[in-house]
Parts: C-alpha cells; structure tokens; sequence
C-alpha cells in the first residue's frame, strides 16, 4: 500500500505466402510502420499484412532511404531486414539508436531462420524484437503490436507524469508520497522548499516529517493518519503545525489518500 498525499500550502521470404492476406481482420491496433527490405516482393507483401490489419505503412528499398524516412517521418516501429547491400539492418540500427531510444521507434529485425548469432548481435545493439525468414503471420502480427502496445503506454505514462508535475507546479503544494511497505518517503523539493530545506539532505524517512511536527499536534497528526490507515476515514486531513528551518513553527494543512492492493 503506498500513501500519496498532496498539499494545498503545506508539506504536504514469407512462409506460405498464398495465406498471408487470409488473416487481415482489421484490428484496433494502429501505428505507422516502416518495413525496410531490398526485396520487393517481401516489401508488398508485409505492407499488404499490415494494411490490411489496420496499419499504415511506409517502404524502404535500402538502409539510406530507412534512415531518411525515420528522420524525416514520425514512425511508430521498424521491421529492418538485417541482410541488405549497402548499409546493412546492423549500420541502420546503429544510427537510429544515436537519435531515438528503443521506447521511442521501436526496431523488429528480420533475419532468416538460424541465424542466432546475427540475432544476438541486434539484440545487443538495440533491437527491441526479431522475426525470421520464412515468416509466421500470426507471430509477426502479435510481435508487432506488443511493441507498439509497449510504447503506447510509455507515452500515456510519460504524459500523465507531466500532467502531475504541472498540476503539482500550479497549485505550489508540496508533495510527499510514503511507499508503507518499504518506509521509504518521497519529499518533493516544494516540499523541502516551504520548510527551508532546498539544500539540505532530508532522506527518505517518515521520522523525518514527524521529527517536524510540534509535539502539541504529533499524536492527534498520528493518530487521524491510523484511522485512514484502516479504512475508517475516506481520506486523510490535517492541520498541524512543522518546525521551519529558521526555527519557528508555521501552520500546515495536509491532505492524502491512500492506494491500497487487494
């Protein structure tokens, strides 16, 4: 169970190709994909896949022209040939990996069966997946669209954390969240801030905050925090008084709710 509390002024080659279009059932998926292979024929017939799945595609012919349309486009994952004249998939996914992260274009090499040490050698280097030659459909599919679910919830999470940060910036409260299981408490530098304490070593213990709070207020502060605790109170507030670093007390309201596990 964690306690987060916010304050208001506080502290607070494909496989069978003649049956690789008999699975294109639209799905709710979605992305852009880039399918990079020096073959045509395997080209048009991923893009078909792909399309006919709800995708949107793009072709590269060779590992320049990859590189090109990465750069240029917002591309939502690479199915790269590893096996092309030129700059080969492994110089490809080199320099992709100097400019976006494996979260942010995710890489599916393609290589043909029993190949394991070409495969280690991109997974090491920054592929996220693979796919073999000749091609499982309903793998290639379901590979896909693991990645492309991965990286869709690190961008909601990636923008739901800033929503808080700027929620928590507006309001000026200072946030703690205390982890119960572990102990440990984060103190948000707003926090420290209305404390006095923007350069001071705080840790990460609970102490610390009732170390704070004047003995008059700590065991009604301790005691209204148990009742929310145990489920008695639907949310935790208080008003109590915290020792400032100049020395003097100052009045604090603070608010929380605890997220609890099964």
């Amino acid at each position: 169970m964690e306690l987060q509390v916010s304050s208001l002024q506080a502290t607070h080659g494909i496989r069978q190709q003649q049956n690789i279009l008999a699975l294109g059932t639209v799905t709710s998926c979605s992305g852009k994909i880039l399918i990079v292979d020096d073959a045509r024929v395997t080209r048009t017939l991923l893009s078909d896949l792909l399309t006919l799945n709800g995708f949107e595609t793009r072709l590269a012919a060779n590992g320049h022209e990859a590189i090109e349309i990465a750069l240029r486009e917002r591309i939502d994952l690479m199915l790269l040939d590893i096996v092309m004249p030129g700059l080969d998939g492994f110089q490809v996914l080199t320099h992709l990996r100097n400019v976006h992260t494996e979260m942010e274009l995710p890489v599916v090499m393609v290589t043909a069966n029993g190949e394991s040490e070409k495969v280690v050698r991109a997974l090491e280097s920054g592929a996220n997946d693979y796919v073999t030659k000749p091609f499982d459909p309903e793998v290639a599919l379901a590979r896909i669209k693991i990645h492309l679910k991965l990286t869709q919830a690190q961008s909601a999470l990636r923008e739901s954390e800033e929503r808080y940060s700027l929620a928590a910036q507006g309001t000026k409260d200072g946030i703690w969240d205390w982890n119960v299981n572990s102990g440990n408490v984060y103190y948000a530098p707003r926090w420290k801030a209305m404390l006095g304490l923007e350069d001071a070593n705080v840790g990460q213990s609970l102490e610390y905050w009732f170390g704070r709070i004047h003995e008059e207020d700590l065991s009604r502060v301790k005691s209204e925090l148990d009742l929310h605790l145990g489920g008695e109170t639907e949310h935790f507030e208080t008003e109590f008084r915290m020792m400032h670093n100049d020395g003097r007390y100052r009045w604090m309201l603070c608010r929380g709710l605890a997220v609890r596990d099964k």
